[in-house]
Formats: structure tokens, sequence, C-alpha cells
């Protein structure tokens, strides 16, 4: 129908032509924004994690043209590199070296987008409890629109495979997911995972419709593109680019003769030309595709003797060796933890049963059914490659970041069970809401509490922070003098500022204020909120016992002892203590000089 002419005609054009389509997807769009707005408002509560906000300083580093590097100093860092030639440098930040490019490069790529007044106004001023942090509400902002566009990608592979109602179905229950929402609020870039993950079986699905038709060279277009997504995976987390060995197992199952290596040839191509130069990259600063992140195979979270952040704060350049029963234990342990919880209550709830049960059935369309097997083995091999790769520190699982693939197929075996149900067929559309009710009432749950502070305290407070640069900024701006605190990231994001990493051995403190002296040391509850006397304070030793004066924190127990009984050993430089609150400490430096104003 052209232009209506008249208001007849444009009412009938608004009832039952284009205009009730677009109509319909206003209202859509329209209900989407409000349920992202008051989700958020309730529960968003900031950053949760250092590895998190690495990322983030990572990001507003490259956003500021210092490249790939860092704000935080880990003292391991400090040992590799002098161990290769590179010394502290005060002026010079540290490349990073633990975590994955591709979350901050796309924060990175949102900043620069900003007006650059805007920009600054992000990280310039302390919020005002319970209000947040600019720069925690920019990666807010961010992950919600990742989260829109996993959420249309989710509908397009839906109606790609099945049809209409499964997609709207599949986008619909991501959307109201729990699940998939506590990650997004998390800011930790799991819905960039997302986007990915589902790129991938994007392009997968048009490389199977296309060998199916027999298009071969559209087919191997396709799988060229699928390597470069799984590059771009192993870009964002380490461990899911595992996914492009599926991928390669594919391209050589599906083709024959010529066409098969051919195949397989564009797949690694297409991860080599996206992951390669990072891969160089590290392998000229640490020698290890992965830089310092390879060690996450020998650690585990939780672990005392294989702790990642007690790893990261001895100042050795040697890198932890592999147990074997270790590895094999937290490997399994991980594995189980996903097969009796987080595939469950990682996003696909409902629909992760209708998945799993669809193992027993062959959908009509050889597509859908091939790729519903080819994921199967995916989310295997992606778990096992998490569980044996990372060290457990990772907010990303692969349960949640593959839980719209999961919805997918859940949904389309939704339908074929409701097709196959005399009494139920005739009621598509009410079958498919009485399941959304179910997956939304955990979130339901969820918006109908109280709004939360903004941010994640304990253990951070973006105005202790902020304050802390412009202690540090009273004393000098040359970058003379540091600080240190036991959540360096935070210290860094909020703060603006580098920071040390608490070290684990009191001796290394020493040996890190030779090469820059300090001016502050922050202990928060992360530290603090510990049993006193089995824990923090140091225990006496009888003078003929063997052994020496010790705890879980070994030298660092006279400090706490100290902190609490209000009498610092004498020689330790950062004597003066402030008390800002329960367990938290910023311990200064009444020796060095305050800079004079002008």
């Amino acid at each position: 129908m052209n232009r209506p002419r008249s208001f007849q005609e444009f009412m009938h054009w608004l009832e039952v032509g284009a205009g009730a389509r677009w109509l319909r997807l206003a209202a859509t769009l329209l209900a989407v924004l409000l349920l992202s707005l008051i989700v958020a408002w309730k529960q968003f509560h900031g950053a949760t994690s250092e590895a998190t906000l690495v990322q983030a300083d990572l990001g507003r580093q490259l956003a500021g043209g210092a490249g790939f590097t860092t704000l935080v100093n880990y003292p391991q860092t400090m040992a590799f590199l002098e161990k290769r030639g590179q010394r502290f440098d005060a002026r010079k930040p540290y490349p990073e070296l633990y975590q994955a490019p591709l979350y901050a490069m796309v924060i990175a790529g949102g900043l620069r987008v900003l007006p650059e007044e805007f920009r600054a106004s992000l990280f310039s001023s302390a919020p005002v409890p319970p209000d947040g942090y600019g720069g925690d509400y920019f990666l807010l902002g961010l992950n919600l629109v990742l989260l829109w566009l996993a959420a249309w990608l989710t509908f397009d592979l839906a109606r790609r495979l099945f049809d209409g109602r499964t997609a709207w179905l599949a986008a619909f229950a991501l959307l109201l997911s729990v699940g998939l929402w506590r990650q997004t609020l998390a800011v930790n870039g799991t819905p960039l995972l997302m986007v990915h993950a589902l790129a991938a079986f994007g392009f997968w699905a048009r490389a199977e419709q296309a060998i199916e038709d027999g298009r071969r060279r559209a087919a191997l277009g396709w799988l060229a593109a699928l390597g470069a997504a799984c590059g771009l995976l192993f870009l964002t987390e380490y461990s899911a680019g595992a996914l492009v060995l599926v991928a390669l197992l594919y391209a050589g199952w599906r083709l024959e003769g010529a066409s098969r290596w051919l195949a397989v040839s564009l797949v690694a191509a297409g991860f080599a030309l996206v992951s390669g130069p990072w891969i160089a990259r590290n392998l000229a600063l640490t020698g290890s595709p992965v830089a310092l992140a390879v060690q996450n195979v020998a650690l585990k979270a939780g672990d005392p003797t294989a702790e990642p952040a007690t790893q990261r704060n001895l100042l050795s350049a040697t890198l932890p060796e592999i147990d074997l029963n270790k590895l094999g234990n937290k490997t399994l342990t991980s594995v189980q933890e996903d097969v009796k919880s987080r595939l469950w209550a990682g996003g696909g709830m409902w629909l992760t049963a209708f998945f799993v049960a669809g193992w027993l059935y062959a959908f009509r369309s050889a597509v859908a059914n091939r790729l519903r097997w080819v994921f199967s083995a995916a989310l295997l091999v992606l778990l096992f490659a998490q569980a044996f790769f990372n060290s457990g520190e990772s907010d990303r699982l692969a349960a949640f970041w593959l839980a719209p693939l999961i919805i997918v197929f859940g949904a389309g075996f939704f339908f074929v069970l409701l097709h196959g149900n005399a009494k139920l067929s005739a009621w598509p559309r009410a079958c498919a809401c009485a399941l959304l009710v179910l997956q939304a009432l955990p979130l339901l749950h969820d918006m109908l509490e109280p709004r939360r502070r903004h941010f994640q305290y304990p253990p951070y407070f973006p105005g202790v922070f902020i304050g802390m640069r412009l202690e540090l900024e009273q004393r000098a701006t040359d970058g003379r003098y540091g600080l240190m605190a036991d959540v360096p990231a935070g210290a860094a994001w909020y703060g603006s500022q580098r920071a040390w990493s608490q070290p684990v051995k009191l001796r290394d403190f020493y040996a890190i204020t030779v090469e820059q002296p300090l001016v502050e040391l922050l202990l928060t509850p992360r530290t603090l909120d510990r049993p006193f006397f089995s824990e923090l304070a140091a225990k006496s030793v009888e003078p003929d016992a063997l052994g020496s004066a010790t705890n879980r924190f070994g030298e660092w127990g006279r400090i706490y002892t100290g902190l609490f009984s209000g009498a610092l050993p004498p020689e330790f430089p950062l004597r003066a203590p402030r008390k800002l609150d329960e367990n938290l400490y910023v311990l200064l430096n009444p020796v060095l000089p305050t800079r004079p104003q002008k």
C-alpha cells in the first residue's frame, strides 16, 4: 500500500497494514527499553571483580592513546619484565599481560565516540551514595547494548533454523532470564561473548545450509567467517577460542576431497588473521601466546596453595609448575559444577530442560538437527576448555554466554512437543506466554527488591580512591611517589591513578619501595574482614620451638596486629593509619613531604 491519502486509509494501514507491524515493533522495543531501565535501576551495583576493572582500565588506556597498558602494577609483572630487561619506570605503564583484549577494545571504542569533555567528566568526580561512578554507568550502558544485540542475534538464528514463533520465544526468554541479567549488570563483558557465540553459529548455520544446497563456494566463505568469529572469542576469553577445534573438525567432516583441506585451511586462516597480531605481541613480550595468563592452567581460585591472586602478588619471575593431580581435580570439579547447577541457572533455565530432552528427537530440518549436535559437541568442549585453562577467577562462564544457543534449541523443541499434543497445539501463543512467565518469575522477584547502592562496597568505594589520588597529587605529580592497595584495579579505575598490588611478602613490599616510595596503602574488608586471632594476627613462637612467627598472611601479620592495636612497627614507612570505616584503613607515609602550593 502506498502512502495513505485519507484518514480512513491511514487507519486501515495502522490496524491491518504495514503500520500495525511497525506499531508492534515499536511497542516491543519500548517494552525492552523500560524493562532494561527498571532492572538496571534496581539491581545494578557496579563492577564486582578485579578482573572486570582491569579490563575497564585497559579500555580507558586505549581510548586515551596509551596502548595496551595498565595502571595496575603487579609484583609478578615487575619481576617478569625486569628479568627480560624492562625495569620499572614510573612514567611508563606496564603492558597488560593477564587479560584478553577484546572487551577492553570495545570499551575503548565506546569511549572514543563520546565527546572529549563528557568522557573526562565520567571519571572526574566522586558519586554521592547510593549513586554510582560515571565510568561504571558507561560500562552498564555498553553491556545493555550488547545484551540487546544478543537478543536480536538470538531472534535471527532461531528464525533461520526454525520459524518466527520460535524466534520470538527465544528472544524474549533471553531478555527475561535473571541469570543473564545478573551477568549483564556485573558489566564483566559476558554479553560480548554471547554476541560472538551467536555470530559464530549464525555463520555455521549459513555454511551448513550452503553445503546442504551444494553451494561449495558460499560454504567456504562462511567457514572462513566462522574461523574469524572463533578468533574474536579467543580475544575476548582465551579458553573460548577452543571453539575453533570444533570448527576444524566440522570442516574436515562435512566436506570431501580437495574441498575438505581448503575448508580446514580457511577456518584456520580466519582464526589466525584475527588472533595472530595479539599472539605475536604476547610472544614478543613474554614468550607465551597468552602472556602470563598461561599460568592459569596451574592455578585454582579458592585453593590456598594455588591462588591466582597470590601468584600475581609474588615478586618472582618464576611461573608455577603444573601439578597433574590438582589440574585434574580442578577440571572435574568445574565441569561437575557446570552440569549440576550452572547450566540450569545460567540463563536457559526451563529451556535448558527442553534442550536436553531434545537430544532424544530429530528435528525435521536437517540443518537444524545437524547444527544442534554440533552445538552440543561445542558446549562439551568449551566447558572442559574453561575448566582446564581458566583458574576459576573469571566471571564469564561458558554456561552463561552459551545460554542463548541453549535457549534457541530449547525453544525449537518446545514447539515440537506442543505440536505433538492435540489439546495444547491449539493454544501455541498461550503456552509460549506461560513458559515466559515461568522464565520471568525470578527476574520479577529481583525487580521488586529495593534499589541497590550503585557501587560494590565492600570493597570498592569510589570516593576513597579519588581521595587517595588527591592525597598523592599533594605530594608530587611527576610519578615520584606511588600508592598501593589490596584491590589495585579498583584504585586504578576509580582513582585514575597507577596503583601497586599489595605483595604477599613484606620483604617484597620493601623491594617495591626501593623502586618507588609509597605514600599510601589501602586495606579493605577484602583483607581485613577475617578472624583476627586465627588469620590476621602475628603468632608468637616459643624460643625453643621449630619454625618462626607466622600466620596465614606471613610477615604482614605484624602490620595487621599493629593496625588494630594502634602501634605499627617503627620501621614500617606507612605508619600513620586512618580508619575510614569498619575494616577500611588508609595507611599514610608521614615522612614524605607535601608539594608546595603555588
